[in-house]
């Protein structure tokens, strides 16, 4: 059963549920009303039979014309039956034709509560405990409420015919607005069928509506499912298109040292240069498979592995490293334009990965800018924290700055320093999770200085 259909079914069971206890409540509160109603016709009717029997000489000596209108009330009393008894000796004063008997208990019960109230099959019964100058007698009254018992026969019988008729029409109407709610969905379901590795650029619309809805959020994940899998297509192909020859360069060079240094003997000072040349290339090859694996785990982090550290922290960290990978390098960094905001300091985010994007940019800085020294600066700028890491190498051109992020990218005039081109796209892929703004200002011959702005 699909979405559209159990909707259907259950707003249809739903209704049925709540107006069958709506019905059911009001029938039976109705019923209870009625049948309090013509206790009080009874009660009425008692009275009216008290006056009528025993206080007739009274009534007739001071009004006769109200004489004369309980009498006509009396006569009018009909489907009612009266029975009287003498309350000293619980015998009947005047029957009617109706076969009911009260016990002496009963009539007991009835002295004491002067007013008494019950039901007995269908027929519904008032007693009334009544005290006269001639004795004290009890007036039992009782009869069927026809009338209502039929106004409540029909109002049930309408009552089951709605709730009847109401079940099957709401499930038609539920079904109708299950398919008109459902109808953006299957279009959005429609649209990414259409959708396989060779078109990922496409991206769902967009509703223009200016409330936030379910479709509008749903298409918007989606769109952003969708670039994320476009960019891990991209990076797949790239990685595939380039690693191998990444990778097979300096295993190439590798094998080849070995198979000359295999062809005669040599000298141990021979052996030794070319150890030191299998050592450098082995140490590119791994630089590159560490530079792939941080790359791997850059896909796979997620934001809760974020925290609130100290960017001067993780500066000094990264600066110690490159100390002992670079004693000749100088760098110098001037953290005095902050000093009185460090709160600005503290930020959110993966130390670890800002440890990384941090380590590659200086890493770059320094080996492009050597002899010459490397300038940090930790500075404030509308009230953001930037860090600027300017460096004195060979700057970037126009046409690479657009490139220098690219997986594996190696411009001609750095080719000579040693690298793998993972650095900058690593970094790149960093700032971005945490939306840390990154500006490229470069001149052939005059250096390249990044700025990191932070959020």
């Amino acid at each position: 059963m699909n979405l559209k259909n159990k909707l259907a079914v259950n707003s249809t069971l739903l209704f049925a549920f709540i107006a069958g206890l709506l019905m059911a409540g009001s029938f039976l509160l109705f019923r209870s009303h009625m049948k309090d109603l013509y206790f009080d016709n009874l009660e009425d009717h008692a009275m009216t039979a008290a006056l009528f029997y025993f206080e007739k000489d009274e009534i007739k000596e001071m009004n006769s014309a109200r004489y004369q209108q309980i009498e006509l009330q009396y006569k009018r009393i009909n489907n009612e039956s009266i029975r009287i008894y003498d309350a000293r000796t619980n015998k009947i004063y005047i029957n009617d034709t109706i076969d009911f008997q009260l016990s002496d208990k009963d009539l007991e019960h009835i002295k004491k509560e002067k007013l008494f109230t019950f039901t007995r099959d269908k027929r519904q019964f008032v007693a009334l405990f009544y005290n006269d100058n001639q004795g004290d007698f009890i007036i039992v009254v009782s009869g069927i409420d026809r009338t209502g018992n039929h106004q409540l026969e029909i109002l049930g019988f309408m009552f089951v015919l709605f709730y009847l008729a109401g079940i099957p029409l709401n499930y038609l109407l539920g079904t109708f607005l299950a398919r008109q709610t459902f109808r953006p969905f299957t279009e959005v379901i429609a649209k990414v069928n259409t959708i396989t590795t060779e078109n990922l650029h496409s991206r769902l619309e967009i509703p223009q509506t200016s409330s936030k809805d379910e479709i509008k959020e749903l298409a918007t994940t989606f769109n952003y499912l969708l670039e994320r899998l476009e960019n891990g297509i991209m990076i797949q192909n790239n990685f595939i298109k380039n690693a191998s020859h990444e990778l097979k360069t300096p295993l190439t060079i590798i094998i080849g040292d070995i198979d000359v240094a295999l062809q005669q003997p040599r000298t141990n000072e021979q052996y030794e240069q070319i150890l030191k040349s299998l050592r450098k290339d082995t140490l590119h090859l791994k630089a590159t498979l560490e530079g792939l694996l941080v790359l791997s785990g850059l896909e796979l982090s997620e934001p809760q592995q974020m925290e609130t550290v100290r960017i001067d922290e993780i500066l000094w960290n990264v600066l110690e490293k490159k100390a002992i990978e670079y004693p000749e390098s100088k760098v110098s960094v001037n953290l005095n334009a902050i000093t009185d905001q460090e709160d600005l300091l503290s930020v959110h985010a993966n130390k670890h990965m800002l440890f990384i994007a941090l380590y590659n940019l200086l890493d770059n800085a320094i080996k492009f800018s050597s002899p010459a020294p490397v300038e940090v600066f930790v500075l404030s700028n509308e009230g953001k924290l930037v860090i600027k890491i300017t460096d004195q190498g060979p700057g970037i051109s126009d046409p690479d700055k657009e490139s220098i992020f690219d997986l594996f990218f190696r411009s001609d005039n750095t080719r000579h320093i040693q690298g793998q081109g993972l650095g900058l796209f690593i970094t790149i892929q960093i700032l971005k999770l945490h939306t840390i703004n990154l500006i490229v200002d470069s001149e052939l011959g005059k250096g390249t200085s990044f700025s990191l702005v932070f959020p």
